[in-house]
């Protein structure tokens, strides 16, 4: 269970600083990845991309570079407000197969939630976290992580915002860091 303790209400100054303690609750909670997004819209569209993640950088990049977060099916699912458990999408979508492939070769599992966060306007804040697991654990695990991680990841969107604000003015702010 994660504690008061683990999740501080102290903003973030710099996405280093987020990465890190995402790195570190990650390895505290025994999952494999955290991942939080920002997308900031800007007419009907998204403008801005904030990510921090555990994730390889390397991975990162290539799914900047392949991919956009309208092309993700697991974010669209997730844009229009669902939990998205990304086994069920990669069961049945062709692109989230692909993006599997590729993002297996970087230590990412299947076995991932992505849940939506409350944000303003029409920004979009989405939090993902994997693990490792079969077929058979994955569906019993998948709600006790989405109960675990609500709130840790409420807090960490409320750590954020000094970042995101920060952005928003213009202030440069590293995108992608792990």
């Amino acid at each position: 269970m994660l504690t008061n303790h683990d999740h501080s209400t102290m903003s973030f100054h710099t996405m280093e600083e987020a990465t890190r303690f995402l790195l570190s609750a990650a390895a505290a909670q025994q999952v494999r990845h955290l991942s939080y997004w920002y997308l900031q819209y800007q007419d009907g569209a998204p403008n801005q991309v904030i990510w921090a993640a555990t994730y390889d950088p390397a991975y990162m990049n290539y799914y900047m570079s392949k991919f956009t977060p309208l092309d993700d099916p697991v974010i669209n699912g997730v844009m229009e407000n669902k939990f998205v458990d990304w086994a069920e999408w990669y069961a049945v979508d062709h692109l989230a197969q692909q993006m599997n492939t590729v993002a297996h070769k970087y230590g990412l599992t299947r076995y991932g939630i992505s849940m939506p966060l409350p944000a303003p306007g029409d920004d979009k804040i989405i939090f993902s976290v994997c693990m490792d697991c079969n077929d058979e654990e994955w569906s019993h695990k998948r709600g006790i992580l989405a109960m675990r991680f609500l709130p840790f990841a409420k807090s960490f969107d409320s750590r954020m915002r000094c970042l995101v604000e920060a952005d928003q003015h213009g202030e440069s702010i590293f995108k992608l860091s792990a």
